[in-house]
C-alpha cells in the first residue's frame, strides 16, 4: 500500500506575459472559462491580477495554494487533459497565442494569505525582494515585527508574505500589499522607510537587496 502524502503547504505564483493589446482577452478567459474549469480540477487561486505598472507589461498574475506538490501535480494533470480547456484555449487564442511566456515560482508562507474583499484593495502591490545571503531568518523577523505592523498601522492591508523556494535567484521573498489609492501607498511607504532606517542597537546589517515592484488591479473571479 502506497504511503499517503503528508501536508507540506506551498503556493504557486504564476506570471503570464500576455500578447500586446490582449490583456482584456486574458481577463475574459479567466473570468468566463477558467472560472468553471479550474475548480473542476481543484485549482482555486487566492487571487488574480492585471498589472498596471511594473517591469514587464502586459502581465497577468495569479497565486494558488496547494497542500503539497502531489496535489498540485494531480490537479494540473487533470486540467491540461480536460477537453473543455483545449476548446477554451483554442477559442480564446483566436488565431494567435494569448500568452507569450510565463514564469512559475513556488512559495512558502511567512505571513499567510488574508482573504480581503476586492473593493477594500483596488490596488495590489506585488514586491519581489532579494535577500542578503545568510540573513533570511533576520528578514522574517523584520517582516513580522516591523514591516507588517508599520504598513497595517498606516492603513495598508498586508495580504501575504512568502519565502520564494524556486523560480528566482535565492534567497528572495515576495509580498502582496493592498492599497486604497496611491496617496495612501505613498504615506505608508514613507513611514516604513523611516522605521527601517531608524538607528538600531549594535549597528545595522544589510538585509535586503534589489526589489521589483508591480502595481496591479484585482480581476475578481467567483471560483465556483
Amino acid at each position: 500500500m502506497s504511503a499517503q502524502p503528508t501536508d507540506d503547504p506551498i503556493l504557486e505564483l504564476r506570471l503570464y506575459s500576455v500578447a500586446p493589446g490582449r490583456l482584456q482577452d486574458m481577463e475574459d478567459r479567466v473570468q468566463k472559462d477558467l472560472r468553471t474549469i479550474f475548480p473542476r480540477h481543484g485549482v482555486r487561486p487566492h487571487g488574480s491580477w492585471s498589472m498596471i505598472a511594473g517591469p514587464a507589461s502586459p502581465l497577468f498574475v495569479y497565486l494558488t495554494p496547494w497542500r503539497h506538490m502531489m496535489e498540485r501535480s494531480k490537479c494540473w494533470a487533470g486540467f491540461y487533459s480536460d477537453p473543455a480547456w483545449a476548446e477554451a484555449r483554442t477559442r480564446t487564442n483566436a488565431g494567435s497565442e494569448l500568452v507569450e511566456s510565463y514564469e512559475i515560482m513556488f512559495l512558502r508562507a511567512v505571513r499567510d494569505w488574508a482573504p480581503t474583499p476586492t473593493a477594500d484593495c483596488p490596488i495590489v502591490e506585488m514586491v519581489i525582494q532579494s535577500v542578503t545571503i545568510g540573513q533570511a531568518p533576520a528578514v522574517r523577523e523584520e517582516v513580522l515585527h516591523t514591516t507588517v505592523p508599520t504598513l497595517e498601522a498606516a492603513g495598508a492591508t498586508v495580504l501575504g508574505a512568502y519565502d520564494i523556494l524556486s523560480g528566482r535567484p535565492l534567497p528572495s521573498m515576495v509580498f502582496f500589499i493592498g492599497w486604497q489609492d496611491m496617496e495612501q501607498r505613498a504615506a505608508a511607504l514613507s513611514q516604513l522607510d523611516q522605521r527601517l532606517n531608524a538607528p538600531r542597537a549594535g549597528g545595522k546589517t544589510q538585509l535586503l537587496g534589489r526589489a521589483e515592484q508591480y502595481l496591479m488591479r484585482s480581476v475578481p473571479v467567483d471560483w465556483a
